[in-house]
């Protein structure tokens, strides 16, 4: 797959990306432009993230000073609070810098998952009659980027209205620091996220098209078209749509000696009148859904299409699973490093609602306020990615179990060859490992149900250095006992 003539931008997987490149190159994230070019790197490029870098090592040294700090953290007087936010911000800014230097270093990488992903796309759509709503999916991942921006950029102007303004503090250099640390996190979690649920989608693709070895939906029908819009004339229909129009009657059960089957004329196309309008509808169930506008298997197909359908759907599938370890080997560290900074600003985050409760003070309290929002934000990504990663994972999982139903079903009707190439597709999905990992856990709930315990054990901590008393010559709990002075001379 080095096609280095090839325009990826011509593909629908690249230009569904579009918006997802530009934030990563915004980001500092994404080196390459779309165009396969040698290296793939421009001087403006290279120009841009040096800048980037000046930008995160000035703000690091800023952000070091103890007294920007002391005079940040003096109408709280806590040593903890002081501590945990400095180390989240310096942290969040030192991540900025090694992820950036991490994609430079994986560039290639990132080239053979784009070239990758694209070339299953192109199979999918040309193979199995498969279309995308590019524009749809275009537009639903902008509106979601510039609601992070605006979210963004709400939780900036709201530390400026209650620090800034409430407390007389002055933060522009923790309003800087935190907008880049946060704009590089923002897109780390966008480019994840779309790889994963792009890698979903193709997982549904292959089980739609799995399906149809079923044949308990074909209804005397080889290709069903619906019109996508009144103007186009290319119809399509979404497979969950087939079964809904023409139900399930009259429906004729499988030959046993179906292995011998042959068309007994010519295939039979049937035009529905416009109906399927959500193909370029803007919602969830649009983005996620996969059109099929031509079935590639039926009750008259042949016991050697049946087997290079299966075949060419376990190639699919494998090459699958081998998206999911580009994807671990690309950004998963990245990723668990930002897990573990955003971990660390949960719970002194989460402390600071324990001193507003406490305490009582007006300037606690602001600070909760301010420190919500950024827990909502960090909850909110770290639940994004756990909830895009079971899913796919799921998704590929259940190929199997389709295969089985496949099994159980028509083992007295298909031929031998692909009862034994349909157990060995069983064994492919069973093998191969479809976890998205960093190699120390998994990105899945267990990995959420560990950050909650362990939030409560270290607030627990935090909370008991906080009430326990110093213990010093001047706690009136400690005795001295008195000494008392012996002359050894003579």
């Amino acid at each position: 797959m080095s096609n280095d003539n090839a325009k990826p931008t011509d593909s629908t997987f690249c230009q569904i990306m579009k918006p997802i490149y530009y934030m990563s190159k915004v980001a500092g994230l994404w080196p390459q432009s779309f165009l396969r070019k040698s290296p793939g790197v421009t001087v403006l490029d290279i120009a841009y993230l040096l800048i980037l870098y000046f930008m995160c090592f000035f703000c690091i040294l800023v952000n070091t000073n103890a007294k920007l700090w002391d005079y940040y953290m003096k109408p709280f007087e806590s040593d903890i609070l002081r501590y945990g936010l400095q180390t989240h911000l310096l942290n969040g800014l030192n991540l900025s810098v090694l992820i950036s230097t991490i994609n430079v270093i994986q560039y290639k990488r990132k080239w053979e998952y784009m070239e990758l992903l694209d070339n299953i796309t192109k199979v999918v759509e040309q193979e199995f009659h498969v279309r995308y709503p590019v524009r749809v999916v275009q537009m639903f991942i902008t509106i979601i980027i510039c609601a992070e921006f605006l979210y963004l950029m709400l939780i900036l102007f709201g530390y400026y209205y209650l620090i800034d303004r409430t407390l007389n503090i002055t933060t522009t250099y923790l309003y800087a620091s935190y907008y880049i640390m946060n704009v590089s996190l923002l897109a780390l979690l966008n480019e994840y996220t779309y790889f994963t649920v792009h890698i979903r989608r193709l997982f549904m693709i292959v089980n739609r098209l799995l399906k149809q070895l079923l044949l308990t939906d074909t209804n005397r029908i080889e290709t069903v078209l619906l019109d996508q819009n009144r103007k186009s004339k290319t119809p399509t229909i979404a497979y969950d749509e087939i079964f809904t129009i023409y139900g399930r009657g009259g429906r004729k059960e499988l030959d046993v000696n179906a292995g011998a089957g042959k068309r007994n004329g010519p295939s039979k196309v049937t035009v529905v009148a416009p109906a399927s309008a959500g193909f370029n509808k803007l919602s969830t169930s649009t983005v996620y859904t996969t059109y099929i506008t031509q079935l590639k298997i039926d009750q008259h197909s042949s016991m050697d299409t049946i087997l290079k359908t299966i075949n060419r759907l376990s190639v699919l599938h494998y090459h699958l699973c081998d998206a999911i370890r580009l994807v671990n080997r690309i950004s998963s560290l990245s990723l668990m490093f930002h897990f573990g900074a955003m971990f660390v600003f949960l719970v002194f985050g989460l402390f600071t609602f324990y001193k507003a409760f406490n305490s009582g003070s007006w300037a606690f309290r602001i600070m909760a306020m301010a420190n919500g929002a950024w827990i909502a934000f960090y909850i909110v990504g770290i639940l994004t990615v756990i909830t895009a990663t079971t899913a796919a994972q799921n998704s590929g999982r259940l190929t199997g179990d389709i295969v089985h139903q496949i099994i159980r079903k028509h083992q007295n009707h298909f031929s031998v060859d692909v009862i034994e190439k349909l157990s060995t597709l069983s064994l492919q999905v069973k093998m191969r490992d479809m976890s998205f990992s960093c190699g120390l856990f998994n990105f899945d709930w267990n990995l959420f149900s560990s950050i909650l315990s362990a939030l409560a054990m270290y607030l627990v901590f935090l909370i008991q250095f906080d009430v326990t008393p110093p213990v010093g010559l001047s706690s009136p709990n400690l005795t001295i006992p008195s000494i008392e002075l012996i002359d050894f001379t003579v």
